[in-house]
């Protein structure tokens, strides 16, 4: 009986190192947004499929009766989920190409560079990814004791608007 139970505990170790070998051989944005989506969680397995021509890699997790999926393209876009969502939380994409709440470690490695650099001791708040005119930047927000700054970066890490008081935006009071 111990012996069974010790062969199927090394299988337990044989499979998590395999999928952890797995996991290391993804392109690193997909290795970003995978642990943007589940930093703590165990990966289970990692598949490789081509679909329409674009690669997408399947992460699974370990997670007793539910093993959560997560579809991410080579290029880091957050293409399926079917994590559980915390209850009373808002669900956030952190993907390199994801919406409000990107991480900082997500963003491409310039645009990083270029936030520390502009705002060294500034903590951010929140990442916001945004596109006008087919060109793609970051603003970011920060809180500096209470004293709330944003700036934009571009994907290339050019500054499209350097840093600068955020303005709280007030509705336009009207006279019966």
């Amino acid at each position: 009986m111990v012996a069974a139970g010790g062969l199927l505990c090394w299988g337990c170790s044989r499979s998590v190192e395999s999928a952890s070998q797995k996991f290391n051989e993804l392109p690193p944005a997909v290795q970003k947004t995978v642990r943007a989506q589940a930093p703590n969680a165990e990966i289970a397995d990692v598949s490789h499929q081509t679909k329409d021509g674009m690669d997408v890699y399947q992460v699974e997790f370990q997670e007793p009766g539910t093993n959560p999926k997560l579809m991410v393209s080579a290029d880091g876009r957050l293409l399926n989920s079917d994590m559980a969502k915390p209850a009373g939380k808002v669900e956030r994409l952190l993907t390199p190409t994801g919406a409000t709440g990107t991480k900082l470690s997500a963003l491409p490695e310039v645009v990083q560079k270029t936030i520390q650099s502009k705002a060294p001791n500034k903590q951010i708040t929140d990442i916001a990814r945004h596109e006008k005119d087919g060109r793609v930047f970051y603003e970011v927000e920060f809180n500096d004791n209470g004293n709330r700054s944003t700036m934009e970066v571009a994907e290339d890490g050019t500054v499209v608007r350097e840093l600068q008081p955020k303005s709280s935006a007030t509705a336009p009071t009207t006279t019966p």
